[in-house]
């Protein structure tokens, strides 16, 4: 494991994906304590920040099935580039409308909503390249590193976010997150267009306008219908959208719980968050480090509980060093989940396939977080922020336990995928 950790970081492409990665993860923390601190400031409402992070989860997953065709067909390269320079552009609307007095919730909705759809290439596409990226044996170490260099832009993120939102407000936050996508897109400009592409790419290019699109609506059709075959990947995509789906009031309520149930500010929300950052690098470490030999379905299952028990307790307890200490147990038990899931995905589907079938993982897996927090952002106005704490981490924990049950990911070694995929 150490041999392939050493050999990843070696490879100049790996290394270009690793550090865009970590820059995006980096401006979305920050992004997203600026706007959730930002919207509360303004309208003072729960329902409002719901509103807000609903559209920005939304969007991406309306856009994931066209995304996940389109770069099946097209120059990935090109597209991940120019996306992350728009979105860069598109995020910095909301300081100047700030600036300008002409800024409103409904203006933010706009500019997340259109940022969000654009986001579903970068992810979706990330995703796709990287077993172009990596040999087959070192996957699940190339996603151990993702997972644990990702962490270090929620680790500073937070801090710098709330730092930032303190001593220079929000706009001027929100564009350090611009630079940000900025610096991405020159970094993904830099790995080589033949990393990128699958075989569609070429066939596309050799046809007419009219075949382009009818192409492009089977291979999204055959990408759903490929989909249903693989059912542990199917099985994962609903864990994720439960999962979502029981995760989501935790987040939405943060903000509120610090500023309400705390009494303190958007320092402490940033600290919250790298506490979970340095858990989630130190459980993403742990995980490379001992032999996984349990069954799978245990695996996701007591990580799931895990992270489920972590919220219940923020209800008993209002000392802000706890809560920093129940963040950092909650990011080691949470880390493995962001390693196994993708892992799995990555060696059954095909390369040529991939974007699209992980588009539509996107789409089901997705929905549980915008459904989540808009009905966490209802219910918080009659039950309070710390009442739907609690019930995100007893649903979870629920979930947990029906994951375990559950006979889809009765397997322990990721070697059996090649067999399962040969079967199907």
């Amino acid at each position: 494991m150490v041999k392939n950790h050493s050999s990843l970081l070696q490879n100049k492409e790996f290394q270009y994906f690793i550090i865009a990665t970590t820059i995006l993860d980096l401006g979305k923390k920050l992004s997203w304590v600026a706007l959730s601190w930002f919207v509360y400031q303004i309208t003072g409402s729960a329902l409002s920040v719901g509103i807000v992070i609903s559209a920005s989860t939304i969007s991406p997953l309306i856009a994931s099935i066209i995304a996940g065709g389109i770069l099946d067909s097209y120059n990935r390269k090109n597209i991940i580039v120019i996306e992350n320079i728009i979105r860069g552009l598109i995020l910095s609307l909301i300081p100047i409308l700030f600036w300008i007095d002409a800024l409103d919730l409904w203006s933010i909705v706009v500019v997340v909503s259109i940022n969000g759809m654009l986001s579903s290439f970068t992810n979706i596409g990330s995703r796709t390249i990287l077993p172009s990226l990596v040999n087959k044996n070192q996957l699940e170490s190339a996603n151990a590193i993702v997972s644990m260099t990702s962490q270090f832009g929620y680790l500073i993120g937070p801090s710098i976010g709330g730092f930032s939102v303190a001593l220079f407000g929000e706009p001027m936050t929100l564009f350090f997150n611009v630079l940000c996508f900025f610096i991405a897109a020159f970094l993904y400009s830099l790995i080589p267009t033949e990393s990128y592409q699958s075989q569609n790419h070429q066939k596309t290019n050799v046809l007419s306008t009219d075949n382009r699109m009818r192409k492009f609506f089977f291979d999204t059709k055959e990408g759903m219908t490929f989909l249903l075959k693989f059912k542990p990947v199917l099985f994962i995509a609903f864990i994720t959208f439960f999962f979502n789906l029981t995760y989501s009031p935790f987040e939405t309520m943060l903000p509120i719980y610090v500023k309400d149930i705390l009494l303190t500010g958007p320092e402490s929300l940033g600290f919250m968050w790298t506490a979970f950052a340095i858990g989630a690098f130190l459980g993403s470490l742990l995980w490379v480090k001992i032999k996984r030999t349990f069954i799978y379905s245990y695996a996701l299952g007591l990580i799931i509980i895990l992270w489920g028990i972590t919220p219940t307790f923020f209800v008993y307890f209002s000392n802000i060093y706890m809560i920093y200490t129940l963040m950092f147990i909650g990011g080691i038990v949470y880390a493995p989940y962001n390693i196994i899931s993708p892992t799995i995905q990555q060696i059954l589907i095909p390369n040529d396939k991939r974007g699209r079938v992980l588009g539509v993982i996107g789409l089901i897996g997705g929905l549980g977080f915008p459904i989540g927090v808009y009905f966490s952002g209802m219910l918080a106005e009659f039950l309070g922020a710390s009442t739907i704490i609690l019930g995100s981490g007893v649903l979870t924990i629920l979930l947990g336990i029906c994951v375990i049950i559950h006979p889809s990911l009765r397997f322990s070694q990721m070697t059996n995928l090649d067999n399962i995929k040969e079967n199907l």
